[in-house]
């Protein structure tokens, strides 16, 4: 494997061999590339706590296990059988396999830097494992939850690619085997496979399950666009507004749906605006008719509503929101307004909703980059964040730009990285771009945030630093700041501070790490404006100041220098400041993109759309004379299961790259179809053919048939009194 090609390592308390296929299937169709690598049957922790090649390499990292293979022995705080214990020590078990993993993954997602994924997969039924399993689900989950490097999935809702269930694992309905096993018929668990090979669950749930892992991966790697920009007639209600009045547009409960997965998105902190064709009145009077709409106008960041070219309606958003294109997500019911904003916007995702209401919902939540991991107080405030910016925009440009400094009343707070700031920390370590000095994106060291108010509301938390004594100086390893605060001297605030902490320390300097890419010109130019000497080190150039000097810093509103002294007044934000993705990384959106995306979003949306998407690329057979319907059937499966499909009856499992997972795999779809099992004296002969397992499969079955009918006939023959036994006797000798 190509050493810069996307690399997923997966470890898996059981054989996960079957996720293989569908992990590459579903990179491919992300647009990611590159294939899984798998650590060694059952060896999580090992992996975990020593990545080595598995888990090197750019890329993601799964995490699959079972409670029930915890508990047994997979775990450094692994007691023994779940039923051997009682209620009180089953518990104790479970939070310490708990502690063990959260650790584990801690350890791994430092030291590998990539996401990691645990998928906390269902429990065989009726194994006792199913209070383990929600225990040890909710246990992770709570400690995790705060931890943008690790994703939690539970499994036992067994996802699809789309987020659709297809069905609950231990749940009513689907009947049980003999052995107190799920028959196949729920999709989810294999119990013939699980005994055979340790394969526990159906290819469908595999595919399933690939297509939730590498979604998760997709949305942890990949930025996030922060804004959806909206059209409104036949997207946010059917009909057209100019033809048929604010009365006679309808918002049915399919369309509702639309407006509560925009409003999830908002809550997620996306920004939502409108662009529509229409005349502005009419669109106001639509939302002031409809006030069970989830987002009213008040949650609408932006509004470009007239008749020019919705490309330059996005133009238009941009530049009030201060933010690039290629953070923005357009969607339309019309072709031909999105061909039109792909050929002008070809920077910002377009894409087009699918014109029937419920399936424009489906489309939202099968978007796979309107994903969500992470939602930060910062993101549920995100509308109200950039309505106060605008007022300051506006009173901004009714004054003086000292005048308006003068009475902007700003309020800079600079504490340490506590646990309720580590999720807003991670989070702005990995989206700050424009003022980010070294592009260091997990930072470590001693750690401070930086909150920001004004007398038009609070920002946030939106600075980051992080330092480490080094000798005399105090080393600078990140120093970095929202796009939304700069320009009003808080960066120059940030770096006081740092001045007075080194000199309240004993120490004689500061120096501010810096790495150049494409998008941090904004901190180069403020370094560039500093009191300062540069030094050159190691992959990084150094900016060295006295921390007397570093302590004085400030800015003075029109100039381009720090000043000597600090002063009461701040400084004019400087324009075109947009955040950007992080370098190396993918695009949110873009001309290449939304193909894929569009396809994902309405084709993929289920196990069986991927599986039958997976049968298609592999070679196909066609019909072979004289094939009997058995022989038939096992040929299909061949070709399905192998590399090379058979060619005639007499072709041969191993011959044709058959293998130990293979043979379960083909073994479970017999006893799915046919209801019987296959003897191993069979399989494992070198004359394994088509025509030699199909002729098996008939034998078993005609005996299967035979020793039903005299079942059936001792039955009967049970229910009958001695007097009716000798009647029939009798009869049979007459």
């Amino acid at each position: 494997m190509n050493d810069h090609a996307f690399r997923l390592g997966v470890a898996a308390t059981f054989t996960a061999d079957p996720l293989a296929e569908p992990l590459r299937f579903w990179l491919a169709e992300a647009g990611l590339g590159g294939g899984p690598a798998f650590a060694p049957y059952g060896q999580v922790f090992p992996a975990l706590l020593d990545p080595g090649d598995v888990f090197g390499g750019p890329g993601a990292v799964a995490v699959l296990v079972r409670a029930e293979d915890l508990i047994q022995g997979d775990g450094p705080a692994a007691v023994g059988a779940a039923d051997s214990v009682d209620a009180a020590d089953a518990a104790d078990a479970a939070d310490a396999v708990v502690a063990d993993l959260v650790a584990a993954l801690r350890t791994s997602a430092r030291g590998t830097r990539v996401p990691h994924v645990l998928v906390v997969c269902p429990p065989s039924p009726g194994g006792g494992a199913h209070a383990a399993h929600a225990r040890l689900t909710a246990g992770v989950a709570k400690r995790l939850a705060d931890d943008p490097a690790v994703s939690v999935l539970d499994g036992a809702e067994p996802y699809e690619p789309g987020g659709v269930v297809a069905g609950r694992a231990g749940g009513g309905g689907p009947q049980r085997d003999g052995d107190g096993g799920h028959d196949e018929g729920d999709g989810v668990h294999d119990a013939f496979a699980d005994r055979t090979g340790n394969i526990p669950y159906t290819e469908r749930y595999f595919a399933a399950l690939a297509g939730a892992i590498v979604r998760r991966a997709h949305a942890m790697r990949t930025p996030r666009p922060k804004v959806i920009v909206a059209d409104c007639d036949g997207t946010l209600w059917d009909g057209v507004v100019g033809e048929d009045g604010p009365d006679g547009v309808e918002i049915g409960p399919a369309r509702l749906e639309v407006w509560h997965e925009l409003a999830r998105q908002v809550e997620a902190g996306r920004l939502l605006c409108l662009s529509s064709k229409n005349d502005e009145d009419d669109v106001r009077a639509v939302f002031a008719r409809h006030p069970e709409l989830p987002i009213g106008l008040d949650r609408i960041t932006a509004t470009r509503i007239g008749w020019g070219a919705k490309s330059a309606a996005l133009r238009s958003l941009a530049d009030e929101l201060n933010l690039g294109l290629d953070s923005f997500v357009f969607l339309d019911d019309s072709p031909v307004e999105c061909a039109e904003v792909r050929a002008a916007c070809p920077e910002a995702l377009t894409l087009r909703l699918p014109a029937d209401p419920a399936e424009a919902a489906a489309f939202l939540r099968n978007c796979w980059p309107l994903d969500v991991t992470t939602v930060t107080a910062t993101d549920r405030d995100r509308t109200r964040l950039y309505q106060e910016e605008r007022r300051r925009d506006r009173a901004r440009s009714e004054m003086s730009l000292a005048d308006f400094f003068a009475t902007l009343d700003l309020r800079v707070t600079i504490t340490p990285v506590g646990p309720e700031h580590e999720a807003r920390a991670v989070q702005l370590a990995g989206r700050t771009n424009q003022f980010n000095l070294s592009g260091e994106r997990s930072p470590g060291g001693e750690r401070h945030v930086v909150a920001v108010g004004d007398r038009f509301g609070d920002y946030g938390v939106v600075g980051l630093t992080a330092v480490r004594q080094d000798g005399d100086t105090l080393r600078v390893d990140a120093f970095l700041l929202s796009c939304r605060a700069l320009g009003r001297g808080v960066e120059h605030r940030m770096l006081a501070h740092l001045g007075a902490l080194a000199a309240g320390r004993g120490l004689s300097r500061v120096a501010l790490a810096f790495r150049e890419s494409a998008r941090n010109r904004p901190a180069r130019d403020f370094l560039d404006g500093l009191p300062s000497v540069r030094e050159d080190g190691e992959g990084v150039v150094w900016y060295v100041l006295d921390a007397g000097a570093a302590a004085a810093v400030a800015y003075v509103p029109g100039s381009r220098t720090a000043a000597a002294e600090p002063t009461a007044t701040e400084p004019e934000p400087q324009p075109g400041t947009e955040p950007a993705v992080p370098a190396g990384e993918p695009q949110a959106g873009g001309p290449a993109d939304w193909a894929r995306i569009e396809r994902i979003a309405t084709r993929l949306t289920s196990a069986g759309a991927a599986l039958d998407a997976m049968r298609h690329d592999r070679p196909r057979i066609g019909p072979v004379d004289g094939a009997s319907p058995v022989e038939a059937s096992v040929m299909r499966w061949w070709a399905e299961l192998l590399d090379t499909p058979p060619a005639s009856v007499d072709d041969g499992f191993f011959e044709l790259g058959g293998h130990s997972l293979r043979l379960v795999q083909f073994m479970a779809r017999v006893r799915a179809e046919y209801g019987v099992e296959l003897p191993f004296d069979t399989l494992y002969t070198t004359s394994f053919t088509v025509a030699q397992v199909a002729k098996v499969i008939e034998e078993r079955q005609l005996a299967q048939a035979g020793d039903e009918e005299l079942a059936g006939l001792l039955d009967e023959l049970a229910g009958l009194s001695e007097e009716e036994i000798d009647a029939l006797l009798s009869a049979g000798d007459g």
